[in-house]
Order: C-alpha cells, then sequence, then structure tokens
C-alpha cells in the first residue's frame, strides 16, 4: 500500500474513467466514485475536453462538484458554472498562431464552451480524415466562421486552446518545432496532431489551480494529497507530479513508464479498482 493520505481524485476521461464509447462509465466505477464522495473525498474531472461536452455519466453525478476542463486552461465549479481558475491565451497569441500555420491546415479556436473553426474548412470536412468522435463532437458545438482574423477581433482574452487535430506526418515534425519554440505556448502530442495552450496550461496547473482555490476557502488539499488517473500524454505531467499517479493498463507505454503504480484498462474497471486501492479505506 502506498502511504499517501488522497483527498481529491483527479480524473482522466476518455480512455480512463469512461468507457470506448466515450460516454458510460460501468456500474462498479460508479459505485468506487460514490464511495470516496462518502469518505469526503472529492472527485474532479480532469479532461482535454472542453466544457460543454463533458460526460453526463460523471457530471450528473451530485457528488462530482468540480472539473478541470480543457488540458487545464479552465476549471469550473460544475452546479453553478462558475470558473474558478483559468490560464487562457489571449487574442493576439492565437492570431499569430494562426497565421503562421500551414496553409489548409485544419485548425479550431476553443472558446467560451463552443468550438470555432473556418467554414470553408467545415464545407470541406469530408476531404479530412478526422476521427470519427471528434467529427461528432463538431456536429453538437461546432460554430463556423468566416475568417478567424475577424472573429478574433471579437473575441475576449479567453481562448482555451488552439486544436490542430490533424497534421500532416510530413509537416509536423515542423509545426511543432516551431510552435515549441515560442514561451507563450505549451503543447500536447495528440498522435495525429498538436493542441496548444497558453505557456504553462496543464492538468497539473488547473489542479493545482483548484486546490489554490479551496485553500482560500480554508479547506486544505495540496497536490500530495490528489489520486491521480490517466492514459494519455496529457496526463503525464500530473501523474508525474501528485501524491499518487496511477496509470491505465491501456496507456501509452511512456505514460506507465512514469507512472507510480499501473492498473487495468478502462474497459475491465482499472479506473474503480485503483480508486478502491489507494483511495479509499
Amino acid at each position: 500500500m502506498i502511504d499517501v493520505k488522497i483527498k481529491l481524485l483527479a480524473l482522466d476521461m476518455d480512455g480512463t474513467v469512461l468507457l470506448d464509447d466515450h460516454k458510460s462509465i460501468s456500474e462498479r466505477t460508479r459505485q468506487a466514485i460514490y464511495r470516496a464522495a462518502a469518505e469526503n473525498i472529492l472527485v474532479v474531472p480532469s479532461s482535454g475536453r472542453i466544457y460543454s461536452v463533458l460526460p453526463e455519466a460523471v457530471t450528473a453525478l451530485p457528488c462530482v462538484n468540480y472539473a478541470v476542463t480543457s488540458n487545464g486552461a479552465v476549471v469550473y465549479h460544475l452546479k453553478t458554472q462558475k470558473v474558478v481558475y483559468s490560464n487562457y491565451l489571449s487574442r493576439v497569441q492565437a492570431n499569430t498562431l494562426l497565421k503562421n500555420l500551414p496553409a489548409g491546415l485544419w485548425a479550431e479556436i476553443w472558446y467560451h464552451g463552443k468550438i470555432y473553426l473556418e467554414a470553408e474548412k467545415w464545407q470541406q470536412r469530408s476531404a479530412y480524415a478526422l476521427n470519427p468522435f471528434h467529427v461528432n463532437v463538431l456536429e453538437e458545438i461546432g460554430c463556423p466562421v468566416n475568417r478567424f482574423a475577424d472573429f478574433l477581433a471579437g473575441m475576449q482574452d479567453e481562448i482555451e486552446k488552439i486544436n490542430l487535430p490533424l497534421i500532416p506526418p510530413e509537416q509536423k515534425q515542423n509545426v511543432w518545432k516551431v510552435l515549441s519554440a515560442c514561451p507563450d505556448f505549451s503543447l500536447v502530442d495528440t498522435g495525429c496532431g498538436i493542441e496548444v495552450m497558453r505557456s504553462g496550461t496543464s492538468k497539473l496547473d488547473g489542479v493545482r489551480g483548484l486546490c489554490h482555490y479551496f485553500h482560500q476557502k480554508k479547506i486544505n488539499i495540496s497536490m500530495e494529497n490528489v489520486l491521480a488517473l490517466g492514459d494519455s500524454e496529457n496526463d503525464m505531467e500530473i501523474l508525474q507530479q501528485c501524491g499518487l499517479g496511477v496509470a491505465m493498463g491501456n496507456a501509452v507505454p511512456a505514460v506507465q513508464k512514469i507512472a507510480k503504480a499501473v492498473t487495468l484498462a478502462n474497459t475491465a474497471d482499472g479506473a474503480a479498482l485503483a480508486i478502491e486501492k489507494y483511495a479509499l479505506s
């Protein structure tokens, strides 16, 4: 048994708590979450997803009150939709980034619960080999605009991230090189693409921001009291620096290598097992 007092569960969603349909959780996982809440452990979804498409199977649970979204760019109190922590990109940063991308690259602006993309790209979406799940998300909350430059001019400086979900392999290395050379940005490699947030943004940063918010309310939770579960590269930082980072059995090898423990796969109740083993009395 690893001797860490767990007060907060930072739970990745896709590939971790959720089953492979990207929307449901197992009964054992649901019961493990309820049991954690009964022991006064806070349960916090920690996701790359934007707020508006967080899975209802988790957010509808009465014991789930906060969520870390967009890879840590925004942390919400779910019941009031109040932002309790944020680390946004500015319009200037976003415009500079978008103007310097290769022509024809699929790009999205994640902003205020919506995903904005240029209308011309959306009309030609059949020519892009986008992930079907992502296409479904775009059909739900996607908002075509004529030109990014014009759209950005009317926005607030509250851009959660720029998503580049599909970069041709022959271009990706150079795009990464250019973006990583800019100190304004934090990057996540998603395999087929790159997600771009403001420098310092990560799930770790989002959970730290939430802990700071709790401290202001005289609730004593620090990162050493956090059990984090995840499966992807955007989980690596928090898995390394929280009290107990647990990788899923289906996690990529790099994530399993840096985690303090490895549980079973998301389809084999791995999240529930980790909560039961490491968080519950």
